[in-house]
């Protein structure tokens, strides 16, 4: 009883006191990080991370609270763009990462409603296809009832390191795709590669190359980058693919939608030095996954802070500017 109360006190602190800030001191940029918009009866809801998706219904309460609010809302590439004096003092960018088709679905209509400009940072090579993630892959097997467990699981059990016992709850099942994430991306995709089981998506889940034009028309989403291939660009990544997932994609992207891609966004938020430094030659802008508000004084625009939103931590409009303030 006590700890519910003292999380709501803390909410309306920070969605209070804590936003009224945010529009004080330094010029500031907040910029919005969403993955999936869905239903919550969409069964690509319940195959999906908690944390990576939120209901159509809270992302249009976001975008109502948002307009209420009367702030500006601009393209991350825009407002960089601008010089100190041009930039208002608090500033909200709408992102999307990966290129998911329920994004054109749910989300661009409530976008184009309030004239909202955005940018979705796109997968070239997965426009159009079934959910082609190494973690979806893994959440289906894991979320799948009555799949057995046999010696050809091997591999990725050695890498869990844990006993399974499916199908897993949700929460669990997204503990064992941070576990994961400590090895390379093609070592994680051979090992799915041996498991026989009939689990995959049986539906397109990415924006296809018609729809990411008409986005771009029709409702004011600017194109980003968000590599080839989706490979973390970590340290040990050959020259050979770093140029490929930040250079060639670029390309790609360009030749696709006839306008530039200007900025980027980093996969799971990672980055060596010399994807930096190759992403900072290439884009005037790139968004990671670290949590914070940009402030125009200490700007550094191939390392822009973005904030995470999704239903368990925004589904009302207080605990929404109380994520956004990052107060909490």
């Amino acid at each position: 009883m006590l700890k519910p109360l003292l999380k709501s006190c803390a909410q309306w602190v920070a969605g209070t006191i804590g936003w009224a800030s945010m529009k004080r001191g330094d010029k500031k940029l907040i910029v919005l990080m969403y993955h999936r918009v869905l239903p919550t009866d969409d069964p690509r809801f319940q195959y999906e991370e908690p944390g990576m998706v939120v209901s159509d219904r809270t992302f249009a309460m976001h975008m109502q609270t948002l307009s209420a609010e009367k702030l500006p809302v601009m393209t991350v590439s825009k407002w960089v763009g601008l010089s100190d004096v041009e930039r208002p003092a608090l500033t909200v960018a709408i992102t999307f990462d990966d290129g998911w088709l329920d994004n054109y679905e749910y989300a661009f209509p409530v976008l184009k409603q309030y004239g909202f400009p955005s940018t979705l940072y796109v997968v070239s090579d997965f426009l159009g296809l079934p959910a082609p993630f190494w973690p979806n892959k893994v959440l289906r097997l894991l979320l799948t009832p009555g799949l057995r467990i046999d010696e050809n699981w091997q591999p990725l059990l050695n890498m869990i390191n844990a006993e399974l016992s499916l199908p897993l709850s949700r929460n669990a099942a997204a503990e064992v795709i941070a576990k994961l994430k400590q090895y390379d991306d093609d070592d994680i995709y051979q090992a799915l590669a041996s498991i026989k089981a009939d689990t995959a998506a049986s539906q397109i889940e990415m924006i296809n190359q018609e729809q990411l034009l008409d986005a771009q028309t029709h409702y004011g989403v600017e194109v980003g980058c968000h590599t080839r291939k989706h490979y973390r660009l970590v340290e040990g990544l050959n020259a050979e693919k770093l140029q490929d997932e930040v250079v060639q994609s670029k390309q790609i992207l360009e030749a696709l939608t006839h306008k530039a891609v200007s900025s980027f966004c980093f996969p799971n938020g990672d980055f060596s030095d010399a994807a930096h430094a190759l992403v900072k030659s290439n884009y005037c802008c790139a968004v990671t996954t670290k949590r914070g508000i940009n402030t125009s004084g200490s700007l550094i625009p191939s390392k822009l802070n973005r904030v995470g939103v999704h239903d368990d931590i925004s589904n009302r409009p207080i605990s929404f500017k109380a994520r956004l303030s990052c107060w909490l």
